[in-house]
């Protein structure tokens, strides 16, 4: 589970400015049902793992756990303030500062806030861009009690508790295979459809692959403009392909898509040409929308004497490439305006030298000569 699917699972469960349980500040229905236990109760079972995981600096382990404590204690509580500082020692301070502003807005703690508010100041002042990418582990074990409870709960028709188990578990693996059907039915049954099919569009939005994407696109495929379908294809193969940062199954084209409406980053990788081409798409509901990859490839057969090839960057007119020497042939992007590419080819003495335009269309295999 990676980085942004926890720190979003917190959010759509408690909302972007959530109160905590039992509270009417938030419109969100996990941070406000009525439950038959105490939220302290209810996720006291992952206390002692969570607390291990931190400190062993098992951020990976104990960020999943946390937020599944928070889901049931909401933003405002002690564990929230903890979530933020695993988040920050794991280098990821976008999510620290999230994690913070629901806290904020959540504690009737003055001096709670300010110290917040102060960390809010300093991680932002000192963001980085280049933070390397953040995978969390998905705790199947603790996710499976969460959803044994959340079974418990709802044969016993304890509704609200079934819904906080059952986020728990969702925070803890949100892939666990068939629980989002329950999940569901829960919402169903405490009168919040709406919500439910908010959650299951973010479901699909971050896991459009997930385990349980078909699940959820069959249940929300009788729900009139909620569902846009996306057709992705490439003019020449790619090997891997990714939407939003899950590997794609199969191979292009995907016809008809069903995806919740959003903007959509694909990415084509194709290992033999060197390429890599990051598209993006949006979605709307009700609406058919297309993601293609345009490329074609460049073939250097310059010798006598031997050159290199240098391009125009198809994204960023004026930027110049060098295509390199260790492959003749390398992909290039199609530009999307259709236009030709300035071209420079030199020989490796810098004696021969010649430029040109090269107009380039998808799927084409152009070999450069002298």
């Amino acid at each position: 589970m990676s980085v942004r699917l926890v720190t979003c699972t917190l959010a759509l469960a408690l909302g972007a400015s959530a109160a905590r349980a039992g509270d009417d500040r938030s419109g969100n229905i996990v941070a406000t049902v009525k439950t038959t236990r105490s939220r302290a109760e209810m996720s006291a079972f992952l206390v002692k793992t969570a607390e291990a995981a931190a400190d062993k600096r098992d951020w990976k382990r104990a960020i999943p756990l946390y937020t599944a404590i928070v889901v049931a204690r909401g933003p405002g509580a002690p564990e929230a303030r903890k979530l933020a500082s695993l988040w920050t020692l794991a280098g990821q301070r976008d999510e620290a500062v999230k994690v913070l502003r629901e806290f904020m807005a959540a504690t009737d703690d003055p001096a709670a806030m300010n110290e917040a508010k102060t960390e809010v100041a300093r991680l932002e002042k000192n963001a980085d861009p280049f933070g390397k990418q953040f995978e969390t582990a998905a705790m199947a074990a603790e996710a499976s009690k969460a959803f044994k409870l959340g079974r418990t709960a709802f044969a016993a028709k304890q509704f609200g508790d079934a819904l906080v188990y059952y986020t728990m578990g969702y925070a803890l693996a949100p892939d666990l295979p068939g629980f989002l059907r329950e999940l569901g039915a829960t919402y169903d049954k405490v009168g919040a459809r709406d919500k439910k099919i908010d959650f299951y569009r973010e479901y699909l939005v971050r896991r459009p692959f997930g385990k349980n994407a078909d699940e959820v696109r069959k249940d929300l495929a009788g729900e009139k403009n909620v569902l846009g379908k996306l057709t992705v294809s490439s003019s020449l193969p790619c090997d891997q392909v990714w939407l939003n940062r899950q590997p794609m199954p199969g191979k292009l084209p995907k016809a008809d898509l069903a995806l919740p409406p959003g903007t959509y980053k694909a990415l084509c990788l194709n290992a033999k040409y060197e390429i890599a081409i990051f598209e993006y798409a949006t979605v709307t509901a009700g609406q058919a929308a297309q993601l293609s990859f345009n490329w074609a490839i460049l073939v250097n057969s310059l010798d006598k004497p031997l050159g290199r090839i240098s391009i125009e960057n198809p994204k960023s007119p004026g930027v110049m490439l060098d295509l390199g020497i260790s492959n003749p042939e390398v992909g290039v992007v199609v530009p999307a305006d259709g236009r030709a590419l300035r071209m420079v080819l030199k020989d490796d003495s810098g004696s021969k030298q010649v430029e040109r335009f090269q107009k380039l269309s998808p799927g084409q295999r152009v070999v450069v000569k002298w």
